[in-house]
């Protein structure tokens, strides 16, 4: 026989308070009960806390994965340590070695190549780069054990295009300082023009040029620049023409004048100036134009040949100046 439920006075009160809304079943022994509308499930109560919960574990066990991952890699590293100090003890011994490639280089080879100073400092440089590369290399097989140089070549064999494009001004540079170090159209000490830069050259390296202009400055070069555009080259030792225009007064003698100048530069710029010639090059009614021209030393600088040279003249030609003014008030 089926249970019947039993309702109290206190269930009863509550059901009150509650407002319950009672309907019957087809059953007369039950009567079932609506829940208000404002009051939760219990039932959501549950999936909240469930949800909750999983969500705390999860966040847990990323987080121990991360804890495991970054301890994973400090162990990683650690036993790394050696390796590394191997193969950066390795580096340095390789770039002291090109060290003593380049002093060596200089002390046997200096008589031997003593007119072809850049051709040594191709040397030099280059050997020493390959030195310096190969300890890289051997640094690097030391610490990734992995590693090995035809790795390198294949990684860039495959990205041969991009880094092409990419270091094209560098190798373009490069190439440029190797064949002026291999051709020698200029020297160090010579005192070269390119474009807007003059000055004597005070170093040349595989990437750059670097000139000192008389005011003191440095002026770095690419070498690309150089090796495609004209460069007038005064070289050291060599002799070059100058010239310098002068006026005089149409009723001098010519001759007497050129006589005295070239005389004059002769005795008192002789140690900086040679040959010097003097023409004349335009007349007029009341004046004439002399170019006077002479031969300098290639590493002097053309604008204290040019004063020597103007304060050498400048008596002569104002001797005339009052001559010719002195001969005109007659």
């Amino acid at each position: 026989m089926p249970q019947v439920p039993i309702l109290t006075e206190n269930t009863a009160a509550t059901l009150s308070m509650a407002r319950p809304r009672a309907r019957r079943c087809k059953r007369p022994d039950v009567i079932y009960f609506r829940r208000p509308s404002n009051q939760p499930h219990p039932i959501f109560f549950m999936d909240t806390l469930n949800q909750l919960n999983h969500g705390i574990r999860q966040s847990l066990s990323h987080y121990e994965a991360m804890t495991n991952s970054v301890q994973a890699m400090i162990e990683a590293f650690w036993l790394r340590v050696p390796y590394l100090v191997v193969s950066l003890l390795a580096f340095i011994l390789f770039w002291l070695a090109a060290r003593l490639f380049k002093t060596l280089s200089v002390k046997l080879l200096s008589r031997r190549l003593s007119n072809r100073m850049n051709l040594l400092l191709v040397l030099q440089r280059i050997g020493s780069a390959l030195i310096v590369f190969g300890g890289f290399l051997v640094a690097m097989m030391i610490a990734i054990p992995d590693f090995t140089p035809a790795q390198l070549i294949s990684t860039l064999g495959i990205g041969s295009v991009a880094v092409g494009f990419a270091f094209k001004d560098i190798f373009q540079n490069l190439l440029s300082g190797i064949l002026l170090l291999l051709n020698e159209p200029f020297k160090i000490g010579d005192r070269i023009i390119s474009g807007t830069f003059e000055g004597e050259v005070e170093n040349i390296e595989i990437r750059a040029t670097t000139l000192r202009t008389y005011d003191g400055r440095r002026i770095v070069i690419p070498n690309s620049q150089l090796f495609t555009s004209p460069v007038t080259v005064n070289t050291r030792g060599g002799l070059y023409r100058q010239s310098t225009v002068l006026t005089l007064p149409a009723d001098l003698n010519a001759d007497a004048v050129k006589q005295q100048i070239i005389r004059a530069l002769q005795q008192q710029c002789g140690d900086i100036v040679s040959q010097p010639e003097i023409a004349v090059t335009a007349l007029s009614d009341t004046t004439g134009t002399l170019e006077l021209r002479w031969w300098a030393q290639g590493h002097t600088d053309n604008n204290l040949i040019l004063d020597r040279v103007l304060t050498c003249v400048q008596p002569l030609l104002a001797q005339d100046d009052k001559q010719s003014g002195e001969e005109n008030g007659a």
